[in-house]
């Protein structure tokens, strides 16, 4: 029986990314949300239903649509209604304090302020903010400001009263109070446990406010190209709400979520997936951020020298039994990784789980691997885990790595994509939204090019093609989390998510991707963006 088309596209540049054919398709047809047939215009139009949308792409480039592993949708399209005080917007402690300042204004007393995006090593006075400084804001509201890592936060002196923070409070294990010389804390809070302590004065997550958070940030993505994303990091309320927009029809990108640890507990039985909304599995932040000197390294930081090495969120014997937990329970785990150290330890617990389960095969995943060593690339494709690496660092701090955190010999090789790719090891490429901003072309370019904010090449020999960093976005990208037979690539059986672009990606390895435009984005056929 003759094939029927709901949707033909013709007239396109089409890489596939599928090696399956020597010669470019130029078109492609679509049905009930999957590719039918690729091939030629002569060979597509046929197929056409009576009803079919026939569209013309006038010679643009198609690819797979763009699948982001790693980001936290939610929380950013929440955050954009806090004070933003990057660099871009802020590039001073002044700036910061007097934005601050004009928030209070128009805040009823005794109401959180918070603002998000402070980069201590980005900003110009090349320090963290104290009370001291967060006290010319306001002293009538409890302020919080939020590290560009999401690994940190800085109060004031009412939001530390408020929480009953003193020199008396003792760190949460995994979790660090900064103090300065006497022992007074300054307002500055690293990682989760510690963090946690002020989390009770900001407002609760409202429910309608999460699903148009999630709305707002889905625009973006649409526009860049996305077409699937891994939401890493989700309460039982943002699953509520994820599901809630996809019963309403609302969802137009395909989520797969990562539900912190207790989640699971907390929802009980999960409903069944659907073609917007799974769950992937589990999310677990082992350690911090190089930028706050709380990742976990093997050898001593370079700007601090001595026995410095930053430490572990979670106790490496508290990671093997929630890695083997949820290992037994057949989840897959993905596992927040900077430092080397932290990179070890996970190995350890997942080889731990995977002997005591031998009959559940999970590839589990490793989250950003900044400083991932070769002989590590080796244990990860031994044991069977993947790897989403967090390459957009090279851009954005690798200056500061070479230079401060790290020092020439580790910094110049962070994110080692070329390293990843040579071992054949499973991988994807991720933004961290908020963190950094939400473009895929961007970040491919990053990781072809590796040039730094400051104009240098930051380890020319972990530079890749342009077929790899788009397959990192693509069909490498499906493949860590084994959903290579629907997504990733532009073959008959397989979903219809594509990206048309205004210039060839491939043309050869010197091309800039970041100046390529987006010009339709398609998901199932659909398209849900257009310029």
């Amino acid at each position: 029986m003759t094939v029927t088309a709901d949707r033909i596209y013709i007239n396109g540049d089409i890489k596939t990314m599928d090696g399956s054919s020597a010669v470019t398709p130029t078109a492609m047809a679509s049905k009930d949300g999957r590719f039918v047939a690729v091939g030629s215009d002569a060979e597509i139009t046929v197929l056409a239903g009576p009803d079919a949308e026939i569209v013309d792409l006038d010679g643009a480039v198609v690819v797979p649509g763009f699948i982001e592993t790693h980001l936290h949708p939610m929380m950013w399209g929440l955050m954009l209604g806090d004070v933003e005080a990057t660099t871009g917007a802020c590039p001073t402690i002044d700036a910061v304090v007097a934005a601050l300042a004009a928030r209070a204004e128009t805040t009823p007393p005794g109401e959180a302020i918070q603002a998000w995006g402070f980069d201590d090593s980005l900003v110009a006075e090349d320090r963290g903010l104290t009370t001291a400084d967060l006290d010319r804001a306001s002293t009538q509201h409890p302020i919080l400001v939020r590290h560009l890592s999401a690994h940190g936060i800085y109060v004031n002196s009412l939001a530390l009263e408020m929480a009953g923070i003193t020199q008396a409070t003792v760190d949460p294990e995994g979790g660090v109070i900064v103090r300065d010389a006497d022992g007074t804390p300054t307002g500055e809070l690293c990682e989760i446990p510690a963090m946690s302590l002020v989390h009770n004065l900001a407002p609760a997550m409202d429910p309608g406010d999460s699903k148009l958070a999630l709305l707002r940030a889905q625009d973006v993505m649409a526009s860049v190209g996305v077409t699937s994303f891994h939401d890493m990091y989700v309460t039982s309320e943002m699953y509520d709400a994820y599901r809630e927009l996809d019963d309403e029809g609302e969802l137009r990108l395909r989520a797969r979520l990562y539900l912190g640890h207790g989640v699971h507990d907390q929802l009980g039985e999960l409903a069944d997936s659907t073609s917007h909304v799974a769950v992937g599995g589990v999310k677990l932040i082992s350690d911090g951020s190089i930028q706050l000197h709380t990742a976990a390294l093997s050898e001593p930081y370079h700007d601090l020298g001595g026995c410095h090495c930053g430490g572990m969120a979670i106790p490496s014997g508290a990671l093997d039994a929630l890695v083997s937990e949820h290992h037994g329970a057949g989840r897959q785990v993905a596992i927040h990784t900077n430092g080397d150290q932290a990179i070890d330890h996970a190995l350890d617990a997942i080889a731990l789980a995977k002997a005591a389960y031998p009959d559940i095969d999970i590839a589990h995943r490793l989250e950003h691997v900044q400083t991932l060593r070769e002989d590590q690339i080796r244990r990860m494709v031994e044991v069977g885990v993947v790897a989403s690496i967090f390459v957009n660092h090279v851009y954005y701090w690798g200056d500061r790595h070479r230079d401060r955190f790290l020092g020439p010999g580790r910094g110049e090789r962070i994110s080692p994509v070329a390293s990843v790719v040579a071992a054949g090891l499973p991988y994807g490429l991720h933004c961290d939204c908020p963190v950094t901003p939400v473009n895929p072309l961007f970040t491919m370019n990053t990781a072809v090019h590796r040039l730094t904010r400051e104009g240098h090449v930051l380890g020319a020999q972990q530079r890749v093609s342009t077929h790899d960093a788009l397959s990192g976005y693509t069909h490498a990208a499906a493949r860590i989390t084994g959903e290579e037979v629907d997504k990733g690539r532009i073959a008959v059986g397989l979903l219809a998510d594509f990206v048309v672009l205004d210039g060839d990606p491939l043309v050869d390895d010197t091309v800039d991707l970041a100046a390529l435009r987006v010009l339709r984005t398609v998901v199932g056929g659909e398209t849900i963006f257009t310029v």
